[in-house]
């Protein structure tokens, strides 16, 4: 019995001695809990997907104004354009807002977006008819899922002093634009330069055509045969159903480029041109005739590109019957909060879509806002013009880089060729 007592001692003692140590264990287990709870929290981001680095910046300041002025906090993401969107944008911890391009990446977009989340559709009511056309509503139609912010389109900028030396009075068709590159033959041989070596470049020049010299029907059929290519994808399978038919959504284009490269209007470098070169020609005065983006023309130097007279792509078709090509930027709430609603609620105003044109050198999404040159303006009234802006063949589906580069090239060769 004594013996037994002394263990019973011997326990209590123990016991007495591990109390204060697990009374510090218990703390520090507390402590450890709420240190992980504190540093493990989600920092809100807004990701980027698909738009330029300097557009990018440019809506970045304008969503830092707000989030001082709204005591908001987001860090900025950047994902690969190379890869899907959907692939990139996480299943639990997503990105409250994605930024990105009108085309499959919008779309992508907007399937990952909760079910409760959106914004209302009383932002849409200052966005020009065409723009307001391409907002993305939620299934029940009570919010809007992505919401367009700024517009890009692909023009055609003509050298001012050139065409005032040509004797040509005006542009307005494909047909006024032969009569001025026959003028600058002899000064400026092979006038016409733009980045054919860029994949993305090459589809969008070819889809812009197709609407220009066929409608938007065979730019449609185009994207059609694109798709359904695309999950077993063969370059040259794709080619020959996009242009070797008379009947091929781009025949008549690879006919009308092809004629250009032939009579040397086309410079035969062009499709291993990038941006850069095409800028470097326009500097030093080489080409007379860009074909660009808007995005791209604001990249370059002011001092080289304000020579230029830009225009949109000619048609003999009236402008109720066009759909220009070009890129509209989104902002696409994935969740449902007041953060995010307050953000986007003064995203859409007049004083940040101001900002935002600025800053990006876009076209604005408010039919009457301020902009920052006439550049903005006369494309803000183009796009108005017309229905909501075709994607460009480049972005109505996914492929992968490789994938662009092949048909791109295919593309390419019938235009050298004329096969």
């Amino acid at each position: 019995m004594k013996e037994k007592s002394k263990k019973s001692e011997s326990k209590k003692v123990n016991l007495k001695k591990a109390l204060p140590f697990a009374g510090i264990a218990l703390v520090l287990l507390v402590g450890g809990v709420c240190a992980f709870s504190l540093f493990s929290k989600k920092e809100a981001v807004i990701a980027f997907y698909g738009i330029a680095e300097p557009q990018a910046k440019g809506i970045q300041s304008v969503l830092d104004e707000i989030s001082e002025s709204e005591n908001l906090h987001y860090k900025y993401v950047i994902y690969d354009p190379s890869k899907k969107l959907s692939s990139q944008i996480p299943l639990s911890n997503k990105p409250k807002i994605v930024f990105t391009t009108s085309g499959y990446a919008v779309e992508s977009a907007v399937e990952k977006a909760d079910k409760k989340a959106g914004v209302s559709p009383e932002l849409l009511a200052p966005l020009t008819s065409s723009l307001k056309g391409g907002a993305k509503f939620s299934p029940a139609g009570d919010k809007v899922l992505a919401y367009p912010i700024l517009s890009s389109h692909l023009e055609v900028d003509v050298e001012t002093t050139a065409f005032g030396n040509s004797g040509v009075k005006e542009i307005n068709t494909w047909g006024d634009i032969e009569t001025f590159i026959k003028t600058q033959l002899k000064k400026t041989p092979n006038p016409i330069a733009f980045a054919g070596k860029d994949p993305n470049t090459v589809l969008d020049i070819a889809g812009a055509f197709a609407e220009s010299l066929d409608g938007e029907e065979s730019y449609r059929e185009a994207v059609s045969i694109i798709k359904a290519n695309a999950k077993k994808f063969d370059a040259i399978r794709t080619a020959k159903a996009l242009c070797d038919e008379p009947n091929s959504p781009l025949a008549t284009t690879i006919r009308q480029l092809s004629a250009w490269y032939k009579l040397g209007y086309i410079h035969p470098g062009t499709f291993s041109f990038t941006i850069t070169d095409v800028e470097a020609f326009a500097e030093s005065r080489i080409s007379t005739v860009l074909f660009m983006s808007l995005d791209e023309h604001r990249n370059m130097k002011n001092e080289t590109i304000r020579r230029y007279s830009s225009t949109y792509y000619l048609s003999e078709r009236g402008g109720n019957e066009r759909v220009f090509n070009g890129k509209i930027i989104y902002a696409v709430p994935l969740t449902d909060s007041a953060e995010n609603t307050r953000l986007l609620t003064a995203l859409a105003s007049v004083k940040s879509e101001e900002e935002l044109s600025r800053k990006t050198g876009l076209a604005p999404a408010f039919a009457q806002c301020r902009t920052p040159d006439s550049q903005a303006t006369y494309a803000r009234w183009w796009i108005a013009s017309t229905k909501t802006p075709l994607p460009g063949l480049s972005s109505e589906i996914y492929l992968t880089p490789q994938q662009k580069t092949q048909l791109a090239a295919e593309l390419a060769a019938r235009i050298r060729t004329g096969k």
